[in-house]
């Protein structure tokens, strides 16, 4: 099943996707921004909830806007993925699950 990524997950993807893009590693970003690259390795990993003013001073380390660390609609699974993952689910369902799950989709397609 897919699970949705947490807020901080995907700030932490995205953030480790400029990183990479830049050509950055950990250490490289944090001393540019300030900041431990264990502390930015944690964010990446998203285990930490970063401050405004570290999310700023990691945003202007990247060259980025801060904005550009909240686009991560992108990292979220496609609608192809997701209509994969839902028909796999189903074919692995009984026939009570799949008549309740056929009940549960009919009322909130309504």
């Amino acid at each position: 099943m897919t699970k949705r990524a947490k807020p901080e997950e995907l700030l932490g993807k995205r953030m480790r996707e400029l990183r990479k893009k830049k050509g950055l590693t950990q250490e490289e970003l944090g001393a540019r921004a300030g900041i431990s690259y264990k502390y930015l390795g944690s964010i990446e990993r998203g285990l930490e909830n970063p401050s405004f003013r570290h999310l700023s001073r990691i945003a202007r380390a990247l060259g980025v806007e801060l904005s550009e660390l909240f686009q991560f609609q992108h990292l979220e699974p496609s609608r192809e993925r997701l209509i994969k993952e839902i028909n796999k689910m189903l074919t692995k369902m009984s026939d009570t699950q799949l008549q309740l799950t056929y009940r549960l989709l009919k009322a909130i397609c309504q």
